[in-house]
């Protein structure tokens, strides 16, 4: 029979912010593979642009929409635009995220509340333009972006910590709004994912954590913390997103799925 027949998200219309590189464009290409359009969001336009191309060559439709995740009226206005060109939205994930480390007598209010702003705030914002229409509609996945440090605490990250924690508190919240409207919505908390967001904490890993280890080494070290001795793959965090904007989820809802290869078993 042709592939077609099997393919889960066929006919779906889908957007992923933070969809640039790492876990986003891998989600990205997921479910393009699966038949869905995708829209991908992030403030880098060469890297949404070429998620938006290998999209394309995959099938499905693919659009990019320039985004600065951290303000909420370049969010409302690049999901009406992405609305717009799928011609509705059936499906978000919420994965814009960046980190920053510091202790909390460093932590800035700038530092704060862009981590706030980019990891927590644009969750809401981003799913706020799109959860009227999905419930009216029936059926929607929300899929919002958190970590494993949005379960246990974290030394010299305590904005990012808090702002995870907040994401699943937003996610089992909304879940609840919309349990009776076809909607679903579930975290999923990563641990450590070899992606460019680590490599580029590798100096605040090593400031905080090297203990004179080099990046390298620190790096290593974290590896050998995790009972799997390795770092996720991002394929391995689509695959969880695409089980839950299928069909095949949908008594699923107001869950946060830990992927950390053991670290953290909750």
């Amino acid at each position: 029979m042709p592939r077609e027949v099997f393919m889960r998200l066929k006919g779906r219309r889908a957007v992923i912010t933070g969809g640039g590189r790492g876990i986003g464009r891998a989600i990205a290409l997921e479910f393009a593979k699966e038949g869905a359009g995708v829209a991908v969001l992030a403030r880098t336009a060469t890297e949404i642009e070429s998620v938006a191309a290998e999209v394309e060559a995959l099938g499905a439709r693919g659009f990019a929409v320039k985004c600065d995740a951290g303000n909420s009226g370049d969010v409302e206005k690049a999901m009406r635009v992405a609305g717009e060109r799928l011609g509705g939205v059936d499906i978000l994930v919420a994965n814009a995220g960046m980190m920053k480390h510091a202790s909390v007598g460093e932590t800035s209010d700038e530092i704060w509340d862009e981590t706030m702003r980019v990891n927590l705030n644009s969750v809401f914002w981003s799913t706020r333009a799109v959860i009227g229409a999905m419930a009216e509609s029936g059926w929607g996945r929300v899929i919002v972006m958190s970590s494993v440090s949005g379960k246990v605490g974290g030394a010299n990250r305590s904005a990012y910590h808090a702002a995870k924690h907040g994401v699943i508190g937003f996610a089992r919240s909304l879940a609840l709004e919309v349990a009776g409207d076809g909607v679903t919505v579930n975290s999923i908390c990563p641990g450590f994912v070899d992606t460019k967001m680590v490599a580029d904490a590798e100096g605040d890993f090593v400031r905080y954590a090297g203990n004179g280890r080099n990046a390298e080494e620190t790096l290593e070290m974290f590896r050998q913390s995790i009972p799997m001795g390795r770092f996720l793959d991002p394929s391995e965090i689509a695959a969880m997103a695409l089980y839950l904007a299928s069909d095949d989820a949908r008594g699923v809802t107001g869950q946060a799925f830990t992927i950390s290869c053991g670290s953290v078993q909750a």
